[in-house]
């Protein structure tokens, strides 16, 4: 009886750490820190990140007045740090057969964010 309680306790106990460690593994949600949404990211990011800043307005996309937003959501329901590579395929579809061909694993494989120039 007492090995029966042994073993059904060990396996709670390991059934536990397990679920601790895999069953709470939810992705972590990146959040956009808490600032005055009344001033526009141009003009934060500007003020607070101006070397991030200056690769966005010197860049293919900062030339063409492309928003944050495009890459990396509204910062408020939707942000994301690093944009993803379903953003980028919205405006270059035509690259995406190319893409999947490559190697590369994601677009930032080869593209440095911001500035996009060819390898990071």
């Amino acid at each position: 009886m007492k090995s029966k309680i042994y073993l059904l306790t060990t396996f709670f106990a390991v059934a536990m750490l397990v679920y601790g460690f895999v069953g709470n593994s939810a992705p972590k949600k990146d959040k956009h820190p808490d600032v005055d949404w009344t001033i526009g990211c141009a003009e934060c990011h500007e003020e607070m990140t101006p070397e991030v800043f200056k690769d966005w307005k010197e860049s293919k996309h900062g030339d063409m007045n492309f928003g944050c937003y495009i890459c990396h959501g509204d910062g408020q329901e939707t942000f994301y740090k690093k944009g993803k590579d379903d953003q980028c395929l919205g405006c270059h579809a035509a690259q995406e057969v190319n893409f999947k061909k490559s190697v590369a694993k994601t677009c930032f494989t080869c593209h440095k964010g911001h500035t996009l120039k060819f390898h990071n």
